[in-house]
């Protein structure tokens, strides 16, 4: 009783300051009496936690359109059986409550967005206790993990799921570090990320004995519970499509088969390679790469205050000699989608970023610049591991002729790229955008432009060591980047595999930052949403997520 109305009075808080959700009951109950006749497709939208508003939202918006269009849709959510989950972060969990006093207290308003934005508007919704009782429960959370170390916890497997994989993933993520070995309590942790990654297999694995789907519909498609969720599903031969938020304004990615952190890396370049470059596009993806310098059709950016251009000055204050080769290196967040990717080859960026210093460090005839990303002083989740920090911890002098420009600098990093002969990545998305300028760019891991033939994919770390000496002895022989190929994926990249739904509309500074249309409820009803149509044409014909708006 008390938590309901410490709820109630949250409710009334996010009311005041415009942060609402929309009235999911209302608009179904004028939906739901002309919804078409069942097709035999039979969804389900594994959300997973009711707390992750923003997708509960976009969830429960593609819910209502696949309904109307004659599909059974089932929802499946966590209901305050998992000890900790995607829900959690070191930001706002205690370590001590989830491990001594088996507290989470995520679970309680969590599941309360489930029940009022799920259950309450009349969706089918399985709940996790479900399909696990408590004896179940009772031996999972009994299993001793002491004896195994960290490694071998996050190798762990059962019946050809990665559970260790997903659970390790999910701890990094907590901690926003790329590495827990020094976090006092951070094997425990891993032990009860592994157990609710145990828990949702069994819970998993007992519903899928009990219903069949067509297709399931997950976000994130990695951590925990979706990752594990996600693998079981691929096992029993169910399709499966995961999306997340695009990064223009109003859009959303969805991809078939894994996660888009894998799915459009590995994809088929002939998705996009044959695409008739026409003058409008060329100045649509120009104009919108253009504008990535400063975020302004983004849905989010990280500078402060705006940025800097004036390069030049910015050279000169830090001593830059513009007479000698100088190299860029862009980092990407530590912790973020720490999974197994096929064609990675360092056991991490730290490793990555550690070597090349090293090779620099014995080459003085070269200059790197290493641009930290903006990203880890993001205020929502700021990264605890600091690229800055572990470089010093190293090497406590940097040798004159490495240049690190801190995350918190508002230099523009796309100004200080473009006057390097080379750019190294790792798995920034800041590749496709120097590619697409005419850059020449270095791949060493998971970034999107590898496999496009668009840059220098870098296979093992002998041919990235020999790449770095050919650049030193001035012997190395690259053609120049192809232009034009690099514009068409940025185009496909940024409009065709991310597209704009009407049905949904963006709130500047509110969160969640997007809602329902008002018109929703008759932009199904009408199919007035081309886009949408598209994507359920898509879920129901197993098709790829690939909408040409431009057309």
């Amino acid at each position: 009783m008390i938590f309901e109305f410490k709820n109630y009075l949250k409710d009334i808080y996010n009311f005041l300051k415009g942060n609402t959700l929309p009235d999911i009951k209302k608009i179904r109950s004028k939906l739901v009496n002309k919804f078409k006749k069942f097709n035999n497709k039979k969804i389900l939208i594994a959300t997973s936690a009711g707390g992750l508003k923003p997708q509960v939202i976009f969830e429960s918006a593609l819910a209502l359109s696949l309904e109307n269009s004659g599909a059974e849709v089932n929802f499946l959510v966590c209901d305050k059986v998992l000890p900790v989950c995607i829900m959690n972060s070191y930001f706002n969990t205690s370590v001590e409550s989830i491990i001594e006093k088996k507290i989470n207290k995520s679970c309680d308003s969590c599941f309360y967005n489930s029940k009022k934005q799920l259950i309450a508007p009349g969706f089918k919704v399985h709940k996790f206790s479900d399909f696990i009782d408590s004896k179940e429960l009772k031996e999972i959370h009994q299993k001793d993990f002491s004896s195994m170390n960290l490694k071998q916890l996050r190798n762990l497997e059962l019946d050809n799921i990665k559970i260790g994989e997903h659970a390790y993933s999910g701890v990094l993520r907590f901690y926003a570090k790329t590495k827990i070995d020094d976090e006092i309590r951070g094997k425990e942790l891993m032990i009860e990320y592994l157990k609710s990654s145990l828990i949702t297999k069994v819970v998993t694995d007992n519903l899928f004995k009990k219903f069949s789907y067509s297709r399931l519909i997950l976000n994130h498609g990695i951590y925990v519970p979706q990752g594990v969720v996600i693998d079981i599903a691929k096992k029993n031969e169910i399709r499966t499509s995961t999306w997340c938020p695009g990064y223009r304004k109003n859009s959303y990615c969805i991809t078939n088969g894994d996660t888009y952190h894998r799915a459009l890396i590995y994809e088929n370049n002939s998705n996009w390679e044959n695409i008739k470059f026409t003058p409008k596009i060329d100045n649509l993806i120009t104009t919108y790469l253009q504008s990535r310098k400063t975020g302004v059709n983004d849905w989010i950016h990280f500078y402060k205050d705006k940025p800097d251009f004036n390069v030049k000055n910015y050279f000169d204050k830090i001593n830059l000699d513009i007479n000698k080769p100088t190299i860029g290196l862009a980092t990407s967040v530590l912790w973020d989608a720490q999974i197994d990717f096929p064609s990675n080859f360092y056991s991490d960026q730290l490793e990555w970023i550690n070597d090349t210093i090293d090779f620099f460090d014995k080459n003085e005839n070269l200059q790197l610049i290493i641009r930290i990303s903006p990203a880890e002083v993001n205020i929502a989740k700021p990264a605890r591991q600091k690229v800055y920090d572990e470089v010093l911890k190293r090497y406590k002098t940097l040798p004159k002729n490495i240049f690190v420009i801190k995350p918190e600098d508002s230099i523009s990093s796309y100004e200080v790229l473009k006057k390097c002969e080379y750019i190294i990545i790792y798995g920034s998305r800041i590749g496709i955008e120097l590619a697409a300028m005419g850059k020449k760019i270095i791949v060493c891991g998971e970034g999107f432009v590898r496999n496009k033939n668009i840059a220098i994919d870098i296979k093992d770390k002998k041919q990235y060591l020999n790449i770095l000496t050919k650049i030193a002895n001035k012997t190395i022989v690259t053609e120049e980047t192809d232009v034009v190929r690099a514009k068409k994926y940025a185009y496909h990249f940024f409009f065709r595999r991310m597209f704009e739904l009407k049905i949904l509309k963006e709130r500047t500074g509110k969160w969640p930052n997007f809602t329902y249309s008002k018109n929703i409820d008759r932009l199904i009803l009408e199919n007035k949403d081309i886009v949408l149509e598209k994507v359920l044409e898509s879920i129901f014909n197993d098709k790829d997520f690939i909408i040409d708006q431009i057309n």
